[in-house]
């Protein structure tokens, strides 16, 4: 018990008696004295305390890993130079054209990112839409700057410039310092194309040393001067364009010691997330013939718009009867077929208020091409006029109807078999359009011709 417990005992025992014996006031200090013992001994009375538990911090943050879409796909264009008049050089393309090709892909509904959002997705650091394209431009041509940057500034689209040192505030048509500042400030960015834009895969009469030594200066002095130069405008990426699409092992190896992200070749094909980043592929566009834009272009279905796709298919009706497309192609979609001479045909009839001022038709390999549109039937024909070469095509028309305010895009792909050609002297014939039962496509031939033009396009880039 505690002190305090005996002292209320004696105090509640003996005050009784005293209150007997003594009178009120004699009682008073007595009790008071007795009030402040208790007072001072429960201020001082021990108070049991739950001992204290040592709780331990909780645990750092752990590091969630980024989402990657690792089925995306990137479909990454080439250009080089620009006029405003006719072309007549692979490498120089109408600006025209080029505003109709970014139309195209605003039509389409197709993204385009920028080289920092690809090379952070191939890092595993973001994400990007399934189906998305990127826009670059080799060399360093004044028209990049006088042309080209107000086209892609309307559509706000970002891209790259690949440049080479030698051929960078030199006079002539090669830009100036000021103009490639003025282009990282139009949302471009600023990469290498190499020192002196030769074929760094021909050693020539070079020892082996020379040439190791040549390869460091190409690789690395051409990024250390964009980073010198420009460095303050915050638009270099390590990234690099092999010129003319060539390169060899060595030059790969390098450039992966030299630290560069990623570089790009001139083989049209798309980018997936698993790519060597070392041979990132490009559709290099044609100014002549426009071609390898439609390839790039094409996703499949996906690559139309919503209103587009939604033409082109069956539909059911609120009883549940199938309705035909509105709009029906031939070559059917998909299908393959022997005639290198065919019919190219778009039914528009089911669609009221068709604009004909408003049709435009491209195709691959032959850019946009001089169709036949039919008020009456609501035909719109093209005649292929030489014989098709290809494996593959692509077919994209564009209109108004009154349905719709905005432009309609239907868009669609067909195989050709070559083989059907050489085995039949009647396959070939000009307006048909007619899908072969079996397809029987050289494959070996078909590869081997692509390989061939591939070579042709790398020695003009």
């Amino acid at each position: 018990m505690s002190t305090a417990y005996y002292v209320r005992l004696i105090l509640f025992t003996l005050l009784p008696a005293t209150l007997i014996l003594s009178s009120c006031e004699k009682v008073a200090p007595v009790i008071e004295r007795v009030k402040i013992a208790l007072d001072r001994d429960t201020l001082t009375e021990e108070v049991d305390v739950a001992p204290v538990i040592d709780i331990p911090p909780p645990p750092d943050p752990v590091a969630m890993e980024p989402v990657v879409n690792k089925d995306a796909r990137v479909s990454i264009l080439g250009y080089h130079d620009f006029t405003e008049g006719r072309s007549s050089n692979d490498m120089v393309l109408n600006i025209d054209d080029f505003r109709e090709q970014l139309q195209s892909i605003k039509d389409a509904e197709i993204p385009v990112i920028s080289m920092r959002e690809f090379l952070d997705w191939k890092q595993g650091k973001g994400i990007i839409p399934e189906e998305c394209m990127m826009i670059t431009i080799d060399d360093g041509w004044k028209a990049t700057h006088t042309l080209a940057k107000d086209v892609l500034k309307d559509f706000g689209y970002p891209f790259t410039i690949f440049l080479y040192k030698n051929y960078i505030g030199v006079g002539g048509r090669s830009m100036t310092h000021q103009e490639i500042r003025e282009l990282a400030a139009s949302g471009g960015t600023i990469s290498s194309h190499s020192v002196s834009h030769n074929n760094m895969s021909k050693r020539g009469s070079r020892s082996i040393e020379d040439y190791s030594a040549w390869l460091k200066v190409e690789l690395e002095e051409s990024h250390q001067f964009l980073v010198d130069n420009f460095g303050d405008t915050g638009a270099i990426e390590k990234t690099f364009a092999f010129p003319y699409g060539i390169y060899n092992d060595q030059v790969l190896e390098m450039a992966r010691d030299f630290g560069y992200e990623a570089c790009f070749t001139v083989n049209g094909k798309k980018t997936p997330w698993d790519s060597d980043d070392m041979q990132i592929g490009r559709y290099v566009v044609h100014g002549t013939t426009l071609a390898n834009f439609d390839p790039a272009l094409s996703f499949g279905s996906g690559a139309l718009p919503s209103s587009g796709r939604k033409l082109m298919t069956q539909s059911n009706s609120e009883d549940g009867e199938t309705k035909s497309p509105l709009v029906t192609v031939k070559p059917p979609a998909e299908s393959t077929i022997g005639n290198r001479l065919p019919l190219v045909e778009v039914d528009l009839s089911k669609l009221q208020g068709v604009q004909p001022d408003s049709i435009s038709m491209r195709i691959t390999g032959f850019g946009k091409v001089p169709h036949l549109y039919n008020s009456a039937s609501g035909q719109v024909t093209y005649q292929i006029p030489q014989r098709l070469r290809l494996q593959s095509y692509s077919v994209r028309l564009s209109f108004r109807h009154t349905a719709n305010p905005d432009t309609e895009v239907i868009a669609w792909e067909f195989g050709v078999d070559r083989l059907s050609d050489y085995l039949s002297p009647t396959v070939t014939k000009p307006g048909t359009n007619a899908p072969l039962e079996n397809s029987s496509v050289d494959e070996k031939s078909a590869n081997a011709g692509t390989t061939a033009s591939n070579a042709g396009t790398s020695a003009s880039l």
